[in-house]
């Protein structure tokens, strides 16, 4: 019991000190085009954040599943190139502060990848698309999918994918329009 009393002050007092921490912030904000310029969390910072308070992580007064979707989304639109992050704070609106732990909170459930470079003398991260989503059109027009002799159809069979013209032809339409679209 007494250990349990410990552990909730410690939580308490932390609760405090961030808010204390908050407020010293934005107290100590200027106005004008310093106040816009943002600067991301050091790396040191972010390693102090356990792993519990980035699972946790949500901004008051956003649908974070909506939030999480629209990230995903404009990183997976850059492709390869990827984004900057403070460029998503931006876009978003959000603070250097919620952008950081939310991506970091991508990051870690493998949605996003955030890569460190050092862009006009600063370090910073690019993030980009952890996975690219697969398209399932090509196999939508699959012959297989609406075969009549599909219960006959085995490799070493008469009816074969091997030997199948139905499978050649759409091979061959899919082969022919995948090169239209790279072009």
């Amino acid at each position: 019991m007494a250990k349990k009393t410990e552990k909730t002050k410690k939580v308490e007092e932390k609760k405090t000190a961030k808010k204390v921490e908050e407020k010293k912030v934005k107290g100590g904000r200027k106005k004008g085009a310093e106040s816009e310029k943002q600067v991301e969390p050091t790396d040191e910072e972010l390693e102090e954040l356990d792993e519990k308070e980035i699972e946790n992580f949500e901004i008051e007064g956003l649908d974070m599943e909506k939030l999480k979707t629209s990230v995903v989304e404009f990183v997976g639109k850059r492709g390869d190139d990827g984004v900057f992050q403070s460029e998503l704070w931006k876009k978003l609106k959000l603070s250097s502060r919620d952008g950081s732990r939310l991506a970091l909170k991508l990051e870690r459930q493998h949605l996003i990848k955030r890569e460190k470079i050092l862009e006009d003398g600063r370090w910073t991260y690019k993030l980009k698309i952890a996975h690219v989503p697969v398209s399932t059109q090509s196999i939508e027009s699959a012959p297989c999918l609406i075969c009549p002799v599909e219960q006959k159809c085995t490799p070493e069979g008469e009816v074969s994918p091997r030997t199948c013209p139905l499978i050649e032809q759409w091979v061959l339409t899919e082969f022919a329009n995948s090169k239209k679209t790279k072009k």
